[in-house]
């Protein structure tokens, strides 16, 4: 298990929902949570002036659950960030700089360039990058440097909220338990529980129909992933391309046997025990009361 680590976090405007700086002790790196509404009143910090790297936040509302990022740089952060504003989908900023100004143009290059690489690796958030970003020659020195310098704003987004690099299945989830969902109309799914949701293993296969009460949500869903390519066809059914995150084990049953079904009563493990059996609380132990004394 790694060593804890001391983050400081301070809230700008005295709020949750407002502006967020945050630190790492022995750190030269600084990290900015900005919303998109506050990006006109953050004009007198003079960190977002600076060379870093940045990451869009959103949702597309085409995709449903799926979150979007868009992942730059700029030797000038504060100053790129008006080119965005055609881009709708986007809702906050997080703006990475260093506060001892050592970041040059070919180390935020390099950063942005391994930044995307991870994103596309974990597959959690869809990337709104139309290119893939340039990787630059730098030194080996300069490598070990931004190689630190990543993990540490890797951590850091983390503790604003965003598992943007983290994988959909961890180390720790993937030994857990596998759920399987079958039926007589194609379906045949493996899945896992995570703390995120229900992830739907590659290689899983949905019917290819729906019936006709599923509702439009489920319907609207399916043609987003089959557009996607999420899923595709094969033979008669739907065969998942890669794992999938769904926001709950409801939607992604539904999706699978492309009818309205509760995930929590369809979902099976080996031992024919649904998820809402395995997730039932485990009754109290029960204690014999003491013998009472005469005496």
């Amino acid at each position: 298990m790694p060593p804890g680590r001391a983050i400081s976090v301070f809230l700008i405007d005295g709020v949750p929902e407002g502006r967020v700086m945050c630190e790492l002790f022995n750190w030269t790196g600084k990290g900015y949570k900005v919303p998109r509404r506050m990006l006109k009143e953050s004009a007198d910090r003079a960190a977002l002036f600076k060379a870093g790297v940045y990451f869009l936040f959103g949702r597309d509302e085409g995709r449903n659950e799926i979150n979007a990022v868009y992942v730059g740089e700029a030797e000038s952060v504060y100053r790129r960030l008006p080119a965005h504003q055609d881009k709708d989908f986007w809702t906050e900023v997080l703006v990475f700089v260093s506060k001892d100004d050592n970041l040059n143009k070919a180390h935020i290059k390099f950063l942005e360039h391994t930044i995307h690489a991870k994103v596309r690796e974990a597959g959690r958030y869809e990337l709104k990058n139309s290119n893939t970003p340039n990787k630059p020659e730098i030194s080996e020195v300069d490598q070990a440097v931004m190689t630190e310098f990543l993990a540490n704003l890797q951590l850091l987004t983390g503790a604003m909220g965003y598992k943007l690099f983290e994988p959909l299945i961890s180390p720790t989830t993937a030994a857990v338990e596998t759920y399987t969902l079958q039926n007589a109309r194609g379906a045949d799914a493996r899945a896992v529980y995570t703390s995120d949701g229900m992830v739907v293993l590659k290689g899983s296969f949905a019917t290819r129909d729906e019936v006709n009460s599923v509702g439009d949500s489920t319907r609207k869903l399916r043609k987003q992933l089959i557009t996607d390519g999420i899923l595709s066809l094969d033979d008669s059914r739907l065969m998942f391309t890669t794992d999938h995150l769904f926001s709950s084990p409801s939607t992604a049953a539904s999706l699978v046997s492309g009818s309205q079904v509760n995930g929590w009563a369809v979902w099976k493990d080996e031992a024919g025990n649904t998820l809402k059996d395995n997730e039932a609380p485990a009754a109290p132990p029960i204690v014999d009361p003491e013998p009472f004394d005469d005496d």
